[in-house]
């Protein structure tokens, strides 16, 4: 019985894990789609592009909120070394999303000529959060799978 517990949450952790990587694989190629649109110029195109980007980004962020940590929190992880990593790089996390929530605030709709000015400075930020962002989310993942396969 405590084999088969054991066996479900390994599997339930890789799935989580999966979507979490699968979700920061499209924000990425999202990210690099608006980049080839530099120099930046407001128009109908760029700004769907800039809202799927910023509405891609958000769900991607959220998924190691609500998925990960929820998951640790949940089911009440007791590999210490799996929650020192998690409690250690979760106050970064949290700074990091709202950065996060503050690009997409300014970028999701209408952006103005002002805001497509500072587009350039703005998203070359997001893409050093992002750098950042994955590799937190990496330590975390990292813990989960190496305790996993001990």
């Amino acid at each position: 019985m405590t084999d088969t517990i054991v066996e479900e949450r390994r599997v339930q952790s890789r799935t989580i894990i999966e979507s979490l990587i699968a979700s920061r694989t499209e924000t990425l190629a999202q990210y690099k789609d608006v980049m080839t649109y530099k120099p930046f110029e407001m128009n109908d195109t760029l700004q769907e592009v800039l809202e799927d980007f910023c509405e891609s980004m958000v769900d991607y962020t959220a998924k190691a909120h609500f998925n990960l940590y929820n998951y640790l929190e949940e089911h009440k992880e007791r590999r210490q070394s799996v929650l020192k990593v998690a409690d250690s790089v979760y106050p970064e996390l949290v700074d990091n999303t709202q950065k996060i929530l503050d690009f997409h605030d300014m970028y999701n709709s209408d952006v103005t000529e002002m805001q497509c000015d500072k587009l350039e400075s703005c998203l070359n930020g997001v893409g050093e959060l992002l750098a950042d962002r994955i590799n937190l989310e990496d330590d975390v993942i990292g813990a989960l799978l190496s305790v996993e396969n001990v």
